[in-house]
């Protein structure tokens, strides 16, 4: 089991403050589900009050995009407002507060996911590759970047990590995304596409994620790169695979007999509560010491990504006030195959510039809904667009940790994956062709 995080005296009382109000988040994002009255704007401010809390920690950088975010999108909500558009705050501030408490909930269960033994011997060659690809998805398919850090660790051990490693961890982490429901794709996915089918997006993404680990095993396996010879990875160990097992299997059970409920409430409750079940039976009263430490010392880690995510919501609410005030509509009247097709190239393209998955989607989201589009089918194209878009983003968290982390070249790492992402680009917006003249009453699924 991993250990709980030691604690740490650089972490100060303003960032503890905000990680228990994300804590606060999660409960009520939970809470929504049973009070149908509740006010989720309120939730929303909890969210804010967060980002204000973690504001002095943020690099100059982050805080000029979540300024410029904020700022887009108060100026659209007063355009909005001016053109006789309602509900623009409220939308604002609960736009995006279920995905952060998703995420946030999520995160306990590091404490429960095994990590490589110190002593374990790693492998080289073709199939370390594929455990090592292997591994590292299905354990970031529930406790997200975790897996990456804990994997990277592992592989540096001994020597500097390689750009093939970032590669190859990268890939098969964020290409999760394509089907995965504890990813943040997921949680915006269905945030404008709510009346979605899970078990359909989850059916079409998961033959496309074997299919991308088979081209990023391909590639780092070819000629190029030494057939994997030298490749250093670990064994894939199937008795820790148990976590990511309960927690899709529990998700898709409660969905199918709770249809009602939010698919990331469900996700909020179940993950803390599996993590405290487990390190009960394990740690005895140990158990909420250990996670009151994984509050105070990893959630405000998460400070910056949530930042994002609520400024996005505001920017979403800002482009469907600027809609209303110039009486906007899409270059195309229906939201077909093609239409997805182009729309995801718009966003994987985007991702390319250093646009974050979030913001063109925020965007696009409002602009699209007035079609009654497919939900299915939107929600196909927000998850490929952020799993083959952010692994070749300048902004993707994961890139830029590996890089500050273990002085992999950022350059070579988005070289290498945007040729990943063109090929997948291809093939997914195929795919979204083929579904959408394949199923055209997807809508009433």
């Amino acid at each position: 089991m991993t250990g709980a995080p030691a604690p740490s005296i650089a972490i100060p009382l303003s960032a503890r403050l905000g990680a228990w109000l994300l804590v606060a988040v999660v409960a009520l994002v939970i809470l929504a589900e049973f009070f149908p009255a509740y006010p989720d704007w309120f939730t929303g401010v909890i969210a804010w009050a967060a980002v204000a809390l973690f504001w002095p920690r943020f690099a100059f950088r982050q805080k000029a995009v979540v300024l410029a975010l904020t700022l887009a999108g108060t100026v659209g909500i007063v355009a909005g407002m001016v053109a006789g558009a309602g509900g623009l705050i409220a939308r604002a501030l609960s736009q995006n507060t279920p995905l952060t408490g998703m995420l946030v909930a999520v995160s306990f269960l590091q404490l429960i996911t095994g990590r490589p033994a110190e002593g374990e011997r790693l492998e080289k060659g073709p199939r370390a590759l594929a455990n090592t690809l292997a591994g590292v998805h299905l354990f970031g398919a529930v406790i997200n970047y975790s897996a990456v850090a804990i994997f990277a660790e592992r592989l540096a051990a001994r020597r500097p990590l390689a750009l093939e490693q970032a590669v190859g961890l990268s890939q098969a982490f964020i290409i999760g995304a394509m089907w995965s429901p504890f990813y943040g794709s997921m949680a915006v996915a269905l945030t404008f596409a709510p009346r979605t089918n899970l078990l359909v997006v989850m059916a079409i993404g998961v033959p496309l994620t074997l299919l991308a680990l088979a081209l990023t095993w391909a590639t780092l396996s070819s000629a190029r790169y030494g057939h994997a010879r030298e490749f250093e990875g670990y064994p894939l160990r199937l008795d820790a695979l148990w976590v990511p097992a309960v927690l899709a299997a529990s998700v898709l059970l409660v969905h199918a007999v709770a249809p009602q409920w939010s698919v990331l409430a469900i996700i909020a409750a179940l993950a803390p509560l599996v993590t405290f079940l487990t390190l009960l039976a394990t740690d005895g009263n140990r158990a909420p010491a250990r996670m009151r430490m994984l509050v105070e010392t990893r959630i405000p880690e998460m400070g910056g990504e949530m930042a994002l995510f609520t400024a996005a919501g505001v920017l979403s609410a800002g482009m469907a006030g600027v809609i209303a005030w110039l009486d906007l509509a899409l270059p195309f009247t229906r939201f077909g195959g093609v239409e997805a097709a182009l729309t995801l190239a718009l966003i994987v393209f985007g991702a390319w510039l250093g646009f974050h998955p979030i913001i063109p989607v925020s965007v696009l989201g409002p602009w699209i809904a007035p079609l009654n589009p497919d939900p299915n089918l939107l929600a196909m194209t927000c998850i490929m667009g952020w799993a083959i878009g952010l692994p070749a983003c300048p902004m993707s968290n994961t890139l830029l940790a590996l890089r500050a982390r273990h002085g992999v070249s950022l350059r070579a790492m988005l070289a290498a994956n945007r040729k990943f992402s063109f090929v997948m680009l291809v093939v997914c917006a195929g795919v979204l062709v083929a579904y959408a003249h394949f199923v055209p009453t997807a809508a009433a699924v």
